[in-house]
């Protein structure tokens, strides 16, 4: 790391003389430390060679630098570049480069790299400035679909507000001040309350709602992701009794989990064991994952989804249109449901593009014998709507804004 440092500094200063810029794109390639953890060490790092020289031979030029930052990054400097258009051009290069899979043994592994670009002199004039600064954008692309992000200093206000709220969130977990509550789903057939989405919140009840992801990543920080799910998994199947015993409601309740959750060890054990604790059929459990949990998924997590399924419970796919990869799990994994997030398509009955991807969505789940949940549904208008288009249930503001278990029984128990 050192020498690397010093030969960009070197770089930088004729640059400095020169007048030139040069641009560092910071690849998270995001795949070595679970070969590692996997396979081992010696496979990490005959990938992780075999990665760089993708970079060599694919992307960088003869005086372009290479560097290794950390067990899971390349740092590249693209010297003698006057705009972030060449640095975007290279950040393709580098995802096709990384397109093909690489080996561990006989298995083929696929790297899912984030790339952060900064460049000099606009986003830094420094070595330790630019590399911070595509560390930043690398963070930030990781969320995103295209993969790369080019620095901006909106993204270092984001991680301090990121950085405060994971701190937050732990002091929550480890207080016990994290609890659930409730976005009820209407099935359009019949037009009554069908189950449930359970929502952490913090605060104390304030509906303070925090996103499962945050949540979680946070109780890892903490040491207590397992038990963040387990306190979650076990809330909500109280509650779920309680709709049963005390409000005559025999719902189906949807959980998030996460990609680091479905690798907890003995997950699908805990919850069997849950389901029996509350008597409830495994059939009443859904199982929420994301796109962002698919794309992380390793062996570990499909095989605890498989897994979940053979008990019993049903599994659901949270707006896969977000990114195609996604899409591929539909055919591999035996998902039950899909769940179509109208936020991502706002106005669509004024927006022909946005209601024809909502349709398309909507065939592509009927082709896939999935039924399909239309969720941030806000308005009469566009109930009718998705319903018109085939939907099966719906949630959202225009049936209600999350309860507790208490208002659950209040509003829609018989």
């Amino acid at each position: 790391m050192k020498s690397f440092l010093e030969r960009l500094r070197a770089r930088l200063e004729q640059r400095r003389a020169d007048g030139k810029g040069l641009a560092l794109l910071l690849v998270d390639c995001g795949i070595v430390g679970r070969i590692d953890s996997v396979w081992g060490y010696a496979a990490g790092d005959a990938v992780r060679e075999h990665l760089g020289s993708r970079l060599r031979s694919s992307v960088l030029r003869a005086g372009d630098l290479l560097g290794e930052v950390g067990r899971d990054g390349f740092a590249c400097v693209l010297d003698e570049v006057q705009s972030d258009g060449i640095a975007l051009l290279a950040a393709e290069k580098i995802l096709g480069a990384f397109d093909a899979p690489v080996f561990a043994g006989e298995d083929e592994i696929y790297a899912r790299p984030a790339i952060g670009i900064a460049a000099f002199p606009g986003h830094g004039d420094s070595e330790v400035a630019l590399l911070r600064h595509a560390s930043s954008a690398s963070r930030t692309a990781r969320d995103r679909s295209e993969r790369v992000a080019v620095y901006a200093e909106a993204h270092d206000g984001a991680e301090l507000e990121q950085l405060r709220c994971e701190s937050r969130l732990r002091r929550a977990i480890v207080s016990e001040a994290l609890d659930v509550v409730f976005q009820p789903q209407i099935e359009f057939r019949s037009g009554l309350i069908s189950g449930v989405e359970t929502l952490i919140c913090a605060g104390g009840g304030e509906m303070a709602i925090v996103a499962t992801r945050e949540a979680t990543e946070a109780a890892q920080s903490a040491g207590l992701a397992s038990e963040l799910t387990r306190r979650i998994l076990n809330a909500a199947m109280r509650s779920c009794a309680d709709f049963r015993d005390s409000g005559g409601l025999n719902l189906r309740f949807g959980v998030n989990l996460t990609a680091n959750s479905l690798r907890q060890p003995g997950l699908t054990d805990a919850v069997a064991r849950a389901l029996d604790t509350w008597n409830l059929r495994p059939g009443r459990l859904v199982v929420e994952v994301n796109e962002t949990a698919m794309l992380e998924a390793s062996p570990e997590s499909c095989t605890a989804l498989r897994q979940l399924k053979e008990i019993g419970t049903r599994l659901s796919i949270d707006d896969p249109g977000a990114g195609f990869a996604s899409l591929a799990f539909l055919a591999t994994l035996p998902f039950d449901e899909m769940k179509i997030d109208l936020s991502r398509v706002p106005d669509m009955l004024n927006v022909p593009k946005h209601e024809a991807l909502v349709q398309a969505m909507i065939e592509l789940a009927r082709r896939s014998k999935l039924e399909v949940v239309a969720e941030g549904v806000d308005s009469e208008a566009v109930a009718a709507r998705v319903k018109e288009l085939g939907c099966d249930y719906m949630q959202g503001m225009h049936v209600s804004p999350p309860l507790d278990a208490a208002g659950v029984i209040r509003e829609f128990g018989r």
